[in-house]
């Protein structure tokens, strides 16, 4: 509220206010006049043009109260109710969708609202057990890595030379062939003579399944 002092109203001024309200009122009359721009009145009074601007646009010299503009609405009995009601009937509804289905009968309320109400009534969800840990990968019987090594070339050659392995995952034996190059065709060809020296998959322990 306002404090009244000698019959003068004292507006509040923010501490960490640019301008006083003298000057607030100088800017609105040397703008009004029509011979200074926002430029030359931001200049003459050390702020910005926004500031100039703001206070030209405004009517009053005061700075605006940050409190709510329309006061808070209290929760009435009626509408805890219908919130709770309509998330029995569907309970995957969340507090957004509660709320914007209520807004029409008794009007708009805060999303954070909703959700406390159904808080209290521990209607905010399944209650938390212990989340199962998830399985790893199973390595199955028909699995198989395959790896890429680069070789210096045996000697009175150049270049390189690549030992292409084939790595049975169950068993871990590994199958390998060295060739000169490690080209889709040469790794496919190596793979498919893997299949005839590695263990038959059809003979694995059903452990490894």
């Amino acid at each position: 509220m306002a404090r009244i002092l000698l019959g003068v109203e004292l507006m509040k001024l923010h501490t960490n206010a640019a301008l006083t309200q003298k000057q607030r009122l100088e800017i609105q009359r040397l703008y009004a006049s029509g011979q200074h721009s926002y430029a030359q009145l931001a200049r003459q009074f050390a702020t910005t043009t926004k500031t100039i601007a703001k206070w030209v646009k405004r009517n009053q010299t005061h700075d605006q109260s940050s409190a709510p503009k329309q006061p808070h609405r209290r929760v009435s009995a009626a509408y805890r109710q219908a919130v709770l009601a309509y998330r029995r009937a569907h309970p995957s509804q969340g507090p957004v969708r509660i709320e914007y289905e209520l807004r029409a009968e008794h009007g708009h309320f805060a999303f954070s609202t909703v959700g406390l109400m159904l808080r209290e009534a521990a209607l905010n969800g399944q209650a938390k057990g212990r989340r199962p840990k998830p399985k790893g990968l199973p390595v199955g019987r028909h699995r198989t890595q395959m790896d890429v090594q680069q070789l210096p070339a045996i000697e009175g050659s150049s270049g390189f030379e690549y030992k292409i392995s084939i790595i049975h995952l169950s068993t871990r034996i590994k199958y390998s062939e060295i060739h000169n190059n490690y080209e889709s065709a040469t790794i496919a060809a190596v793979f498919e003579r893997s299949l005839d020296a590695l263990p038959p998959f059809s003979l694995l322990s059903p452990t490894t399944r």
